[in-house]
């Protein structure tokens, strides 16, 4: 192999390498703002499910009376 060919697959390798490491990056973000979204998710739903309780309970109570 020649001294050229040695600097080319190294240039390369440390292309993919960057590659690489910007997408983990991107990855870990992705990852983050994904995990973030669903504890949103779970909290709206929790507070959704009182209001639904609350007007369940409301029905209830207007029935009766």
């Amino acid at each position: 192999m020649s001294q050229f060919d040695i600097a080319h697959f190294e240039d390369r390798l440390e292309a993919l390498l960057a590659a690489h490491k910007a997408l983990l990056l991107d990855y870990r973000a992705l990852r983050q703002n994904y995990d973030d979204e669903q504890q949103r998710n779970r909290e709206t739903r929790e507070r959704l499910n009182g209001v639904i309780e609350r007007i369940r309970a409301l029905e209830a109570e207007a029935d009766h009376a």
